[in-house]
């Protein structure tokens, strides 16, 4: 049975080879074990981030006002994304 989550979309735009660079080094300060399920993928004008939260409050902690995700960005010279959030409704990792 799938745990409530709730996941985002952060779009970045931008060269795509700068922009992983530091994408990759952000992951750097990220303790893996606090990824339930993320991706990153290349686009031809920057990259897209899909992240996931274990509930939508958590998603509001980490990327609101205030939240970690901005230090994050502005540390590892990353623009702020295009972020759109939606309640999870199925997810298939193995």
């Amino acid at each position: 049975m799938l745990r409530p989550m709730h996941a985002s979309i952060s779009t970045f735009r931008g060269d795509p080879d700068g922009l992983l660079a530091r994408y990759d080094a952000m992951l750097a300060d990220i303790p893996p074990e606090r990824m339930i399920l993320h991706l990153c993928l290349r686009a031809d004008d920057g990259i897209v981030v899909v992240d996931t939260c274990p509930s939508h409050e958590a998603f509001e902690a980490f990327f609101g006002t205030g939240g970690a995700f901005h230090s994050l960005l502005a540390r590892h010279g990353l623009p702020e994304p295009e972020v759109h959030d939606h309640p999870v409704h199925a997810a298939f990792p193995r």
